[in-house]
């Protein structure tokens, strides 16, 4: 019986080690046998999370500054190179020999030859951030905690995921305690995506309303049962929101946002544009990310500074 066992034992140190398959928008996908050491981020938020995890080294590339412009001038983000100001060409991609890629949204992968099956056929792994993935649930802190396990395991940096995850859960904790201290009605919220073709915003289906609820605040679409929703200006003015919420992008700068809100005949009849309640936040933090909870965080204390009614 022992001699059986020591065989097997044996045999088992003998064959090469057998990675595990990790989970990502619900399918099962090979895992590297090692830590990636070239990794490249197609969004400016999925090189936040990879930067959080502490894998700045590995990474080789980051496309897609959301609300850095500066970086993409200098040709660098965090030290990072930045490939393509937008997604990289199939050719730009495959020039950093990348061993894992990770996307933010899912225009990130193509459908050609920059797809995630692509890649795998190249030998390359690939991560889509779980709120970017198609039919994805509303629990956004949920996708965070996810992405963070997941990926920190790929790249073995288990311990400070899990200090990322509990700093989340500890930041989401102190909002919540701010939000019982404010007496009345949670304030109503109407955020301003674009301006570029109409006043883009979110419905229920976007972050946006879960951060603001997690702030104790309301988006004012959250009965919209959608994820982008277009407003009209009648509309915005019915709802005549306590406070508006203006992403501050490379594409569209919060300034110029504000322009059209003080100089629109009708849009700066609203009481939240008199009175200037009007909060400024980077596009990167009204997405899902490790950083989530202190934003929560931090614009609950903003609304609670407001003086609203």
């Amino acid at each position: 019986m022992t001699r059986r066992w020591g065989l097997c034992l044996a045999l088992c140190w003998a064959l090469p080690a057998m990675a595990a398959d990790y989970l990502n928008c619900t399918q099962s996908w090979p895992r590297p046998q090692t830590p990636p050491e070239r990794v490249v981020a197609l969004n400016q938020h999925a090189a936040d999370l990879l930067l959080a995890l502490g894998v700045g080294p590995a990474l080789v590339g980051v496309a897609y500054l959301d609300d850095n412009g500066s970086a993409w001038r200098q040709g660098r983000y965090a030290g990072v190179p930045v490939i393509a100001r937008q997604y990289p060409a199939s050719e730009v991609l495959y020039a950093q020999r990348p061993d894992l890629v990770v996307g933010g949204f899912a225009t990130a992968f193509g459908s050609g030859i920059t797809s995630r099956s692509a890649l795998a056929d190249q030998g390359v792994a690939s991560y889509l951030l779980e709120s970017g993935c198609n039919g994805h649930s509303l629990d956004f802190f949920a996708h965070v905690r996810h992405d963070l396990t997941t990926l920190g395991a790929i790249m073995g940096r288990q311990a400070r995921a899990s200090e990322l995850i509990a700093a989340l859960d500890a930041d989401l904790a102190r909002a919540r305690a701010l939000e019982l201290e404010r007496p009345g009605k949670p304030l109503s919220v109407f955020y301003l995506d674009s301006e570029v073709q109409g006043l883009d915003s979110e419905g229920r289906r976007g972050f946006v309303t879960t951060l603001l609820a997690a702030a104790g605040a309301r988006n004012v679409f959250a009965d919209i049962d959608r994820y982008r929703v277009t407003a009209s200006r009648e509309t915005l003015l019915l709802a005549d929101p306590d406070v508006i919420l203006l992403a501050d992008a490379v594409w569209s700068p919060a300034s110029r946002k504000r322009r059209l809100l003080t100089q629109d005949p009708v849009l700066s009849r609203l009481r939240a544009v008199r009175e200037n309640r009007l909060i400024d936040i980077p596009f990167t933090h009204l997405v899902p990310t490790p950083a989530s909870g202190r934003v929560v965080l931090e614009l609950a204390r903003q609304l609670r500074a407001l003086p609203v009614p």
